[in-house]
């Protein structure tokens, strides 16, 4: 719930089976990426990007930027996923899709509503076919939200 779950979900990701990354992002492609997106990343996001681009680890993807991208594919990349779904589907522009469920339920950094270290609210929601519908409020941040799919992960490769 704060900067050190970041920290340590980081810390451990390595840990998990099939655990990859991207690289870092430079600093004139995250801003590029809020420009895009208009939306001004959290401090945990932009280190997040900076140190790590995108993160992956046995199943779990975890959505990196690339401003740049016009392959036309979505998954992985939140620049191109969120302006997909606010042209196709009205997305709200303060939600920034970050992980994929599949089962129609996507992650969100939800920067509509932050908290007191300016960092949003991750929440899950789906496309009903006329509008998006919040399931839950997932995580406080992001960092909460990455140390506990982290810590599933590990959990999981000890039973």
């Amino acid at each position: 719930m704060s900067y050190l779950d970041l920290k340590n979900a980081m810390t451990l990701a390595p840990k998990c089976k099939f655990y990859t990354t991207a690289g870092g992002k430079t600093k004139e492609e995250i801003m590029k990426s809020e420009e895009l997106l208009k939306v001004k990343f959290s401090k945990q996001c932009i280190e997040f990007y900076e140190k790590y681009g995108y993160l992956s680890f046995y199943g779990k993807e975890i959505f990196g930027i690339d401003p740049d991208d016009d392959s036309g594919i979505l998954e992985g990349n939140s620049v191109a996923y969120a302006k997909n779904d606010r042209e196709k589907y009205n997305l709200p522009i303060q939600w920034i899709p970050i992980y994929n469920f599949e089962n129609g339920n996507m992650a969100y950094l939800d920067y509509s509503s932050i908290n007191s270290e300016n960092e949003p609210k991750v929440i899950m929601a789906f496309y009903n076919g006329n509008e998006y519908e919040i399931v839950e409020d997932l995580a406080e941040d992001f960092g909460a939200f990455l140390i506990g799919l982290v810590q599933e992960q590990l959990k999981s490769q000890q039973d």
